[in-house]
């Protein structure tokens, strides 16, 4: 009988990647969604228009992560909703939390969510969702102990994250979308504590890109694209990490949010998509079917963005590898920062060598600016670690700088402040 489960399993799995596929476009049923009873016809019903390729990617998961993974995604919508929709900033604040309260069992009443403005198709989707939160808490609560209790505990953390609303929308995205990451990668892996920093650089990664795709004008889409850069070099070792465990399924769906994320962030820095990552779903496919081909996927997007940020800073293609050479058992901050230490200094060595002034064209000065960038966001990365890592950080600064002369380090404000501060 588990065999003919799992086959029964593999067959509906082929048939919703279909489903998904074909309903990218469509817009949402939304009489039939409002008029349902049934949580899971709702919940199949309303993921397909809501989630676009992340609904495509859940596709791919076996039934009962895939069944735990679009509840969770549609009750944040819901969330989303109360705060995007509401009126003000103090409804936004009363509607998240009596979602989250209601949903979690703390309170037995729903909030109201009929005072909710929606212009878009994907504004209405999300009000009908915020409008249907019974049937998710009936869904939530027919759910086993373990995915029911790790699910409430996301929906707490995210509420809170929406209340607070950091301005700083990296910060913002660590309280949210990071969270959901560090969820989903909980999911993928019970039991195998996922890498904080890879979790926390994807959540803005994703988020980044939402303020990208939603940003008024120009000026606005440059900044969150700036702010993603330091992020993108990390996200693959969240897939290297998830390759010792993962299934045909999970690493299918990994495959596809990060593809289809980088290829986003890649067609705004004008850098061309390598074969590999223009088609996520036969990306995906290729990863569901052979673990070679998903680590020689996660090879190309290391590539890929160590050159794109090569681009961005306007010079070629950087020398030398993406991550420098580590002891194992080197910690997950210290080696976080070190991918991102090594890229600047490969800016910093591709940077022509004499004097920078105001008639230096502007390729170099955008080079170090970035390499700066980079620099700075290591240290963010060590913030948490505690003085312990300040000998570590020397010696890895001492290690990736020795190429480099006097003049070459001193190119980079950040590089010269950072060597002083642990000299």
């Amino acid at each position: 009988m588990t065999a003919v489960a799992a086959a029964w399993d593999l067959v509906a799995r082929a048939w919703l990647v279909l489903v998904a596929w074909y309903g990218l476009r469509r817009p949402a049923r939304l009489r039939y969604l409002g008029s349902t009873g049934h949580p899971l016809r709702l919940i199949r019903g309303a993921i397909v228009p809501a989630g676009r390729h992340f609904a495509l990617a859940l596709a791919f998961l076996p039934r009962q992560r895939r069944l735990e993974a679009s509840l969770v995604f549609l009750i944040c919508k819901a969330l989303d909703a109360f705060e995007d929709l509401s009126v003000d900033r103090a409804a936004a604040r009363a509607g998240v939390t009596a979602a989250a309260d209601y949903l979690t069992g703390r309170s037995a009443r729903p909030p109201r969510g009929d005072g909710l403005r929606a212009t878009r198709e994907s504004d209405r989707l999300e009000a009908l969702l915020a409008a249907r939160l019974p049937l998710f808490r009936v869904a939530l609560e027919a759910m086993p102990a373990p995915a029911a209790q790790r699910s409430r505990a996301l929906i707490d953390r995210i509420a809170d994250g929406m209340v607070r609303q950091s301005p700083d929308r990296r910060r913002y995205a660590d309280d949210v979308l990071g969270a959901a990451v560090a969820y989903a990668a909980e999911v993928a892996a019970p039991g195998e504590p996922p890498p904080a920093i890879a979790c926390r650089a994807a959540g803005r990664a994703l988020q980044l890109a939402n303020d990208m795709r939603d940003a008024a004008t120009e000026r606005d889409r440059a900044i969150a694209l700036y702010q993603a850069l330091p992020e993108l070099p990390l996200v693959p070792r969240l897939l290297r990490w998830l390759a010792a465990g993962a299934g045909r399924g999970t690493r299918a769906a990994a495959t596809l949010v990060v593809v289809t994320t980088c290829a986003f962030y890649l067609r705004h820095i004008d850098h061309p998509v390598p074969p590999r990552l223009r088609h996520p779903i036969r990306a995906a496919l290729a990863a569901a079917w052979s673990r070679r081909a998903y680590l020689a996927t996660v090879a190309a997007l290391e590539h890929v963005l160590r050159d794109a940020l090569a681009q961005a800073a306007g010079l070629g293609s950087t020398p030398r590898g993406l991550d420098p050479e580590l002891p194992d058992g080197t910690s997950d901050p210290v080696a976080s920062a070190a991918t991102l230490v090594a890229l600047a200094m490969d800016l910093v060595h591709a940077v022509p060598t004499g004097r920078l002034d105001a008639a230096t064209p502007e390729p170099p000065g955008k080079a170090i600016a970035i390499a700066d960038y980079l620099l700075f966001a290591a240290v963010d990365r060590l913030t948490d670690t505690g003085p312990a890592t300040i000998t570590r950080v020397a010696e890895l600064l001492e290690q990736l700088a020795a190429p480099a002369d006097t003049a070459a380090l001193a190119r980079s404000t950040a590089l010269t402040e950072l060597a002083a501060e642990v000299g």
